[in-house]
């Protein structure tokens, strides 16, 4: 079993490099730090690219040389440097020959700093992955190099009632001694903020919708176990933004937000317009999980 990182000489792929240690330490994975670089197109017959192309190489060569001292000297290591046409899709040449279980990567440059942010390599690789893809806020560090998962969180809505997405994470946080947790978010609208709808009845809307929830909850993971009874813990984040709602639940050290997505015509993973808000407002590593459904 094999967790590939997508690194980048820079510090995404610190973050990535962080994250993907922990997954892997988490399920006894080996470890693939991958690093692509360009493949010149249309090729150049007079190779007047040789020069830059070994500039890449060796800023790879010494970005992988970095990432390995990031790493601990439990985890089997290897690390590649990869032609392709683009870092997507080289990422995905190596996770397939490696038959790699998830591929790890940082966030934007360009994002907030303590959250997760979808850059263009994440969104491409999106597309065309049939692996889960897990992705690390920016500047995300674990602060050790023996981390491992210590819980992992569900964000859970109605489009989770009857997927596996609750049943699978109850299995491996059981699998790797990870504790489990079930999140809520409620984005209450700017008019009750603004006194047009009386606070009370605002409460008692969220209130029926958060034991609607914790029902279908308690029925999944009660029909995963084949009717026994799994202990987890379940949380409701509120707020006027979604960043609010995130935020408003406790988050802490070694945590993992599992997020489900589906398959569109276009996209392996498809993110509906909740669930997209959740991962990029989570400051917390985001385990993207094809959810699958029943009968599908």
């Amino acid at each position: 079993m094999t967790t590939v990182i997508g690194l980048a000489p820079n510090e995404r792929g610190a973050a990535a490099v962080h994250l993907g240690s922990m997954l892997a330490r988490s399920v006894s994975d080996d470890v693939v730090v991958v690093t692509v670089v360009p493949t010149p197109w249309p090729p150049n017959p007079y190779r007047i690219d040789t020069e830059y192309l070994a500039h890449q190489e060796k800023a790879a060569a010494e970005a992988l040389a970095v990432a390995r001292t990031n790493i601990g000297p439990d985890l089997s290591v290897e690390l590649v440097t990869h032609s392709a046409r683009s870092v997507s899709s080289g990422l995905l040449d190596v996770a397939r020959d490696r038959a790699a279980t998830v591929v790890a990567l940082g966030s934007s440059s360009t994002g907030l700093f303590g959250l997760v942010s979808l850059g263009g390599v994440a969104e491409r690789l999106l597309h065309s992955a049939d692996i889960p893809v897990t992705l690390a806020p920016r500047g995300f560090h674990t602060g050790t190099t023996n981390a491992r998962i210590s819980r992992i969180t569900v964000a859970f809505g109605r489009a989770d009632k009857d997927s596996d997405l609750l049943v699978s994470a109850a299995s491996v946080a059981a699998d790797i001694g990870a504790t489990l947790r079930v999140a809520c978010f409620a984005v209450r609208p700017m008019t009750a903020a603004a006194g047009s709808v009386d606070p009370a009845a605002e409460d008692l809307v969220v209130g029926e919708w958060a034991t609607g929830l914790e029902g279908d909850i308690r029925q999944a993971l009660r029909a995963g176990d084949g009717g026994a009874a799994t202990e987890v813990d379940v949380v409701v984040g509120q707020g006027a933004t979604w960043a609010e709602a995130l935020t408003a639940v406790p988050w802490g050290s070694g945590e993992v937000l599992a997020v489900g997505t589906s398959s569109s015509a276009i996209s392996r993973f498809f993110l509906g317009s909740h669930a997209s808000k959740i991962v990029r407002n989570s400051p917390v590593p985001v385990y993207l999980w094809p959810r699958a459904v029943p009968g599908s």
